[in-house]
């Protein structure tokens, strides 16, 4: 607020502002000289507990915020009022209006010019409940804003209202074409109401809305509900009445509960979309409860006008259009779009017509504009041999190593595939291109899955004509490369694509031919077996939390449909944005049902294997839960699911429902992130900036040991860190237990991490671990910062080998960043979503890792050019080939040792408890290095085990360490096998001593040891 004094020095007031200039009213007394009325109306009149905070104005100003404000003690006709004596000389009123809670009626700091002659007239001012407006006369009053929806309709007979009494009476209004008002003589434009009972809110209903529980509880006849099928597509309002039955307020409502039991639950099992018979005939359905009418739209192609609308048929039952093509002639050729009609709040209550693609698309033509009516199971629409091709197998989800890749980075640059497939789907069919003998090589070694960003149909790249930018040829760390791709960001062909339109079609940028709607699944379909015949499974990352766009935006399709139904909403009925854009809401039926199609219809018609989805936590536990049983009934096999379990937003700490967070997962065998790992090993958190991004180093690039100039870490932050490395190696079980740095025996859940239960998970399966994604800076960009500027270059290498280590032989599911394992650079972007294929490069020839390509994005990344830029110019930071090929060959063996012994990737939590063990533990610890047992013997002999036991030794200092442990004494270890062939001489000089069972480990090395057993390690 201090930054106020300045602005009034300056002399303007805030833009937004607004001054009304009304007929004058009487006030109840003369204003004292020197003072300023304020009057305040709040539709309750409930103005007992709030008051002015003003910091600047009043002759003696608040002191302290809330607990000393200026309080509404006077009543008029128009609400409570306060005086406030002026201090000599003011021109302006600083202030806010709050209740005791800190709640402020307008949440920015508001600003009343002072008159000239205040002093010898004083001054009134008026203020509305919600309303940041400040009016100099009575304001006409106001009943409420219909384009606002504050109350719930929460079942066919259950309604919820926050804030009213459990007083006076309520009714609903109901009008056919819209037309709803109010005034001071009541509702006006209805065609009719219902009378509504002031009813507690029953208990199911508390438990299924608990951000509802304390709102006062209407009830509807059961004869009135009964005529809600036919009433659906009205405009609806409810309206509070007081005691002598004059008009409080009134509001339009939140209606997904009563559309969910009116229509959702028998519409729940449809077949939406376009369907077809066993000749080849569409039927085309919708969900449209809420619409006056639909009309199917026909296109003979992908550019022709319309040549056909036809009026579909409405099921009253389940809220459903439908109509049944006359023949197969539009199938796998012809286009389609919906034409509705419908009362829609985000048009002023008003009836709109929309010409819209159906939400249920599973092809369309270039930029969206028209739906393809595709039959997936037509041979037209195969490529050669799809039905046949076999899936690789896998044996148990523990067996999972993720990749993740996006679908142009792959190839975009990559002169060994043809022109016309760079960037493209098809590029993965060329199997001898850079590309894919590297993914190839990585198969070899044990990885199993590609996942490949959102490849479905996504908004940010013009499919009909994307441009390249011109970049100049500027130094390390210029910022003309930024300008340039800055220039064309919105226009250029590299997104992400965390923005879906359809989630059922896939993305047209990739296809040869965007307009064609047969080419994009056909050449989805050669990718993913193309993929499936070198070894590979596939994931999809998957969106389903939010849409591009909603409303009436030009790409908005489900709420042009039934208005506001599905997405979450906040208490005025406005859309939440916690994600980015617009937060779908899929405790509805028809979300859910929406999402849980898509990804069943990607894991049988595309033979997708797994999916991640972004930001899960939106979604409730229960709907991810039958989502699982669902996509594996449909695919016939077991669908591995994974995602975002971040606890924030509007539904944080189940406060609308128990959500797929981390916390909540334990048991279901869905995997999420694990940023416990990811923070302790490159430090600090996700998403720091400032001198944090130097000073807070982790456990692989300096914590205490190898302190940099900014760094004032202890020998107890690197204890701290190295408790926090073994709840990773342990698969963050919740249950699992070691003596930590104090000398206790704790379980994962009892250590600590940022305030939160480091150890959350009921098996391994249940944690996605890794060091780097597409978010953040990379690994290599992190160390980059982190590492002291003087570190050799080969040390920086050895440095990354130490992350992939720490992920790949921990147990869970090992996630790795496509180009993780060639030093990957985003030139320190930490948020690369659209810095263009410059920034994102992919190098499959190894020549560059993309380091010191010139200052990163000035979007996300400006306010730390500073200290980028002595970093983007240290000469000792950019690897050669050499540095490249050297990460790449210890991160190909590190995933071939875990993809040697299941001791690396234990099934079960009881397994970990039963054979993991880690020395040297608790306060007397050798700082710096991990010592990690895994035992394939005891309780039992472990399946394809191979060794009698593995142990491992991460030494992340910078000098060599050696240790003697008693406990592994006379045990017969000899370093693993691909380690005594390594490419690496330094980890050659690892050893072990039997008689006294100590190790001697290289500076920066992770050292693996076999107990040999029978048929393991034989050269």
């Amino acid at each position: 607020m201090g930054g106020l004094l300045a602005l009034l020095a300056g002399g303007s007031l805030p833009a937004a502002t607004a001054f009304a200039q009304q007929p004058s009213a009487t006030a109840a007394a003369a204003v004292a000289p020197g003072s300023i009325r304020i009057h305040f109306r709040r539709t309750q009149n409930d103005v007992a507990q709030w008051g002015v905070y003003s910091w600047d104005g009043p002759a003696n100003p608040s002191s302290a915020w809330i607990t000393d404000r200026f309080m509404f003690t006077g009543l008029d006709a128009f609400g409570g009022y306060v005086d406030i004596p002026l201090a000599a000389g003011k021109t302006a009123l600083w202030f806010l209006v709050t209740d005791g809670t800190g709640t402020k009626n307008c949440g920015a700091d508001q600003g009343a010019p002072l008159p000239a002659d205040v002093a010898s007239k004083g001054h009134e001012i008026w203020l509305l409940e919600g309303d940041c407006s400040i009016y100099t006369a009575p304001p006409a009053l106001s009943y409420g804003n219909l384009g606002q929806a504050s109350a719930h309709w929460l079942g066919a007979q259950t309604l919820a209202w926050p804030g009213v009494p459990a007083a006076g009476s309520y009714k609903l209004y109901y009008a056919a074409n819209g037309g709803l008002g109010s005034g001071a003589a009541g509702v006006t434009g209805a065609d009719g109401s219902m009378d509504l009972r002031l009813a507690p809110l029953p208990e199911a209903v508390r438990a299924k809305f608990p951000h509802l529980a304390g709102a006062t509880g209407l009830a509807l006849s059961s004869a009135d509900a009964a005529r809600l099928p036919a009433l659906a597509s009205a405009q609806f309002a409810i309206a509070q009445f007081d005691g002598a039955g004059k008009l409080v307020q009134v509001t339009s409502l939140q209606s997904a509960g009563m559309l969910d039991e009116v229509f959702g639950e028998r519409a729940a099992n449809a077949r939406l979309g376009v369907t077809f018979d066993s000749a080849g005939v569409p039927t085309f359905r919708i969900w449209a409860p809420t619409a006056k009418s639909v009309a199917l739209d026909i296109y003979p192609d992908a550019n022709a006008p319309a040549n056909a609308q036809l009026p579909m048929r409405f099921d009253p039952a389940t809220g459903v259009w439908s109509l049944t093509a006359p023949s197969a002639g539009w199938t796998n050729r012809a286009y389609y779009t919906y034409t509705v009609k419908v009362l829609s709040r985000w048009a002023n209550n008003t009836l709109v017509t929309n010409t819209v693609t159906d939400p249920y698309s599973v092809s369309l033509n270039a930029n969206s504009a028209r739906s393809f009516i595709a039959d997936l199971a037509s041979s037209e629409l195969k490529p050669r041999g799809w039905d046949s091709h076999r899936i690789p197998k896998l044996a148990h989800p523990a067996d999972i190593s993720l990749y993740e890749l996006h679908v142009r980075d792959f190839s975009v640059s990559d002169d060994s595939v043809p022109a016309a497939r760079r960037g493209k789907y098809m590029a993965f069919t060329e199997g001898e291109s850079r590309g894919m003998r590297h993914l190839k090589s990585l198969e070899k070694a044990g990885l199993t899955h590609v996942h490949l960003l959102p490849v479905f149909d996504i908004a940010s790249v013009n499919e009909a004509g994307c441009v390249s930018p011109v970049i100049p040829d500027a130094g390390p760390a210029s910022s003309e490369q930024q300008a340039a791709i800055d220039a064309v960001r919105d226009a250029d062909c590299f997104n992400w694509g965390y923005d879906p339109v359809h989630y059922n079609a896939p993305e047209g940028s990739y296809a040869s031919n965007a307009n064609d709607g047969a080419a994009r699944v056909r050449e989805f379909r050669a990718m993913v077996q193309a993929l499936h015949e070198t070894g590979l499974r596939v994931t999809m990352d998957v969106v389903y939390n939010h849409t591009s766009a909603s409303q009436q935006g030009p790409l908005s399709t489900l709420d042009k449909i039934v208005p506001t139904y599905y997405y979450r909403l906040n208490d005025k009925g406005a859309n939440l944005n916690d994600s980015c854009c617009a937060d779908t809401a899929a405790e509805h039926t028809m979300m859910a049902k929406l999402m849980t199609d898509s990804v069943a219809l990607w894991a049988s018609e595309y033979k997708v294997d797994s999916f991640r989805f972004d930001i899960m936590s939106f979604a409730p536990l229960s709907v991810m839960k039958e989502l699982q049983a669902r996509v594996n009934r449909a695919a016939g096999r077991e669908i591995y699911l994974y995602g975002e379990g971040w606890n924030f937003g509007a539904v944080g700490n189940d406060a609308r429902f128990v959500t797929a967070r981390q916390a909540n997962l334990f048991g279901t065998g869905i995997g999420s992130f694990n940023d416990r790992l990811r923070d302790t090993v490159r430090g600090g958190g996700c998403c720091d900036g400032g001198e944090n991004l130097v000073s807070q180093q982790g456990f692989i690039n300096g914590v205490w040991y190898d302190p940099n100039h900014l760094a004032k870490q202890s020998r107890d932050d690197a204890l701290r860190l190295a408790d926090l490395v073994r709840v990773g190696l342990s698969g963050t079980l919740r249950d699992y237990r070691f003596t930590d740095r104090f000398g206790s025996l704790r379980s994962n859940a009892d250590i600590d991490y940022f305030g939160q239960r480091a150890g959350y998970t009921a098996s391994p399966t249940e944690t996605i671990n890794y060091v780097e994604k597409h978010d953040n800076q990379t690994l290599f960009d992190i160390n980059a910062f982190r590492l002291p500027q003087s570190t050799s270059l080969a040390d920086r290498v050895r440095v990354q080998n130490l992350g992939a280590a720490i992920v790949l032989l921990s147990q869970g599911i090992p996630f790795i960043h496509a180009g993780q394992e060639l030093l990957r650079s985003k030139s320190l972007d930490r948020d690369s979503y659209n810095a263009g294929d410059w920034f994102n490069r992919l190098d499959y020839s190894y020549a560059s890792n993309n380091f010191a390509v010139g200052l990163p994005s000035s979007d996300k990344n400006r306010d730390n050019w500073g200290l980028m830029t002595p970093v983007l110019e240290n000469p000792l930071i950019k690897p050669d080939s050499r540095a490249i090929l050297s990460a790449r060959s210890a991160f190909e063996e590190l995933l071939a040792i875990r993809n040697d012994s299941s001791l690396f990737r234990l099934r079960s939590a009881q397994d970990v408890i039963d054979r993991l063990k880690f020395h040297n533990t608790g306060p007397d610890q050798l700082p710096g290095l991990v010592v990690m047992r895994i035992d394939g013997e005891s309780p039992r002999r472990y399946p394809d085990a191979q060794y009698r036991s593995v142990v491992v030794l991460f030494n992340v200092d910078k000098e060599a360490k050696s240790i003697a442990i008693p406990e592994l004494k006379g045990l017969k270890l000899k370093q693993h096998k691909l380690q005594r062939k390594s490419d690496d001489p330094v980890v050659k000089t690892s050893s072990y001593s039997e008689a006294g069972g100590s190790f001697t480990i290289p500076a920066r090395t992770t050292a693996v040891f076999v107990e040999q057993g029978e048929g393991g390690d034989e050269d």
